[in-house]
């Protein structure tokens, strides 16, 4: 189940926001504090209305519905946004921000979006400054806050500018067992992309990435370069009834019958549809309680099994002792017998290669012996 969206998904939709550019900014609302909606109106166009889902999605809405009162940031937008232009829709690539930029007379701002983990907006002004934040952070690599340079994390490679060399780089020094796996997270195309591009190259998703070889990484940069210059014919994929995802166009990865499409005519469209059906069921206090009881349960049969093993290890020590308990006992007994006439560092050194004794600590008094 699609819960944010891709890098490759905001491609997609950019592609068709351009008519948003130049649009004068209405009003802003924010009703809940991961919502954002901005009202624009652009003259022989009329009124449109993008909904922003913080860290997770936007859209075209077709209907403007009642947003009651705005919180606190919504109103710090307010304050520097309405009545600017929105001269630029572009999306920071290969990452999953997009950035708008308005104008005011003289004045530029830039409203930066991220859509990966919990999500952000961020205003900046003409030279990168944050104004304010949803969300202040302070990372390892980076920190979100006002009057900071606006810094985001980078991917260490472009799928939109992806070359075989690049492909072979990361596969050589990839962390991952498998190549579907390396290509979601470590090249950043996600779970769904990554399945497609190897069904379109024939490979076994399975394949431990540093065993692909150069024909095939070919093979899966012409794939990737395809799904992000394909024609948008954008469906939404329903599973007995019930929506389960959204997408730019037909994927094979979707091809079982099991499967219906729901065809439209933009991606937006798609979007819009897919997240005003789909309701994520709520976790009740029970099922948290169960779900805690599960996962105490699992570490307590790891518990267990982990003292299984030091039991039969410790019985088979045991054993090896009684068995030669004979040997032990008569070492022990010569070894106290030398200690008296000479240091441990004296036996240490007369006792080197001894067929029984392996190992002497003369600082602990300790001896490893072999039987």
């Amino acid at each position: 189940m699609k819960k944010q969206l891709s890098a490759i998904d905001l491609h997609f939709l950019i592609k068709e926001f351009g008519h948003l550019e130049e649009s004068r900014v209405d009003k802003i609302y924010q009703p809940e504090q991961n919502i954002i909606v901005f009202s624009f109106y652009k003259a022989n166009a009329g009124k449109k209305i993008l909904v922003i889902n913080i860290g997770r999605s936007i859209f075209i809405a077709d209907e403007k519905e009642a947003f009651g009162e705005t919180l606190g940031f919504g109103m710090f937008l307010r304050k520097h946004l309405d009545g600017s232009f929105l001269t630029e829709i572009g999306q920071i690539k290969p990452e999953r921000i997009l950035k708008f930029t308005f104008k005011a007379k003289n004045e530029k701002k830039c409203l930066y979006l991220e859509f990966f983990g919990k999500g952000n907006t961020i205003l900046c002004n003409e030279h990168g400054v944050i104004l304010n934040a949803l969300e202040h952070h302070d990372f390892r690599e980076r920190s979100v806050r006002p009057k900071l340079k606006y810094v985001y994390p980078m991917m260490g490679y472009n799928h939109f500018d992806l070359k075989n060399e690049n492909l072979a780089d990361l596969f050589k020094n990839s962390k991952k067992d498998l190549v579907v796996t390396s290509l979601a997270t470590e090249l950043g195309l996600g779970g769904l992309y990554s399945e497609e591009a190897c069904l379109l190259s024939g490979i076994d998703k399975n394949t431990n990435p540093k065993n692909i070889n150069e024909k095939q990484i070919h093979s899966i940069t012409n794939s990737i370069k395809k799904i992000i210059n394909h024609k948008i014919e954008a469906k939404v994929v329903l599973e007995n009834e019930n929506v389960i995802d959204f997408i730019p166009f037909d994927f094979q990865f979707y091809s079982d019958r099991k499967y219906e499409k729901k065809s439209f005519d933009t991606f937006n469209e798609a979007v819009a549809y897919f997240y005003s059906q789909f309701k994520e069921a709520k976790e009740t206090e029970y099922d948290k309680t169960l779900k805690s009881l599960h996962r105490i349960i699992e570490q307590q049969k790891l518990a267990v099994e982990e003292l299984r093993k030091e039991e039969a290890e410790l019985r088979e020590k045991g054993e090896l002792i009684y068995h030669n308990y004979q040997l032990i006992k008569e070492v022990l007994e010569e070894l106290n017998k030398a200690s008296k006439k000479y240091s441990w560092k004296e036996i240490k050194e007369k006792l080197k290669g001894h067929k029984t004794i392996k190992e002497i600590n003369e600082k602990d008094r300790k001896i490893v012996v072999e039987v």
